[in-house]
């Protein structure tokens, strides 16, 4: 299993997409004083409590379950299945907001969602610069196919049961954590 560890800056949405996520109307939020003050105190303390991390390993087909890959890229040989996630740092960030601030809960899962998004994005640039290689678009679990509870075996896979904690539903703990396969063209 290799680690991925960017800057901060690299898993950072733009404000413009992560309110955008959240439901809000940037152009409404932008010229109101109050809101802009609460979604840039939102995307600080965000900021603030990532710790953006990618697992990251390369598979041979015979390495994996048919129950891995899905159906469409299933006559490719050779796979690349990263985990990419903010911490638990995020999780307790948006446990600590009050109860009586659900939009501030909403504005911070909404950037969490978009940050693990854009961590991603920043993950398949490097590794496709590192290793000269092309990738099929990146297909999670809970997609088509592909059983959510296949979070599970990405996670074994990889060998980080100590770092992110899988429940029997396939959801993940830390929370903005996902889980990504794409095929590998050389």
């Amino acid at each position: 299993m290799e680690i991925y560890k960017p800057e901060k800056i690299d898993s950072m949405p733009s404000k413009k997409i992560y309110l955008a996520r959240a439901g809000a109307i940037y152009s409404k939020i932008l010229y109101n004083s109050t809101l802009n003050e609460i979604a840039n105190k939102i995307y600080l303390l965000a900021l603030n409590g990532a710790n953006p991390v990618v697992y990251w390993e390369m598979f041979n087909k015979e390495q994996l379950s048919e129950f891995d890959i899905p159906a469409k890229y299933r006559n490719h040989e050779k796979f690349l299945i990263f985990l990419s996630t903010l911490g638990t740092e995020m999780d307790k960030e948006i446990e600590r907001l009050p109860t009586n601030s659900t939009s501030e809960a909403a504005l911070l899962d909404a950037w969490g969602s978009e940050a693990v998004e854009k961590l991603n994005d920043s993950f398949e640039k490097y590794f496709k610069n590192v290793h000269k290689v092309r990738l099929t678009m990146r297909f999670s679990p809970g997609y088509e196919d592909l059983e959510i509870t296949r979070n599970k075996s990405y996670v074994g896979l990889l060998g980080i049961e100590d770092k992110i904690t899988v429940l029997d539903s396939g959801l993940m703990i830390p929370r903005k954590s996902t889980s990504c396969i794409a095929a590998i063209i050389e």
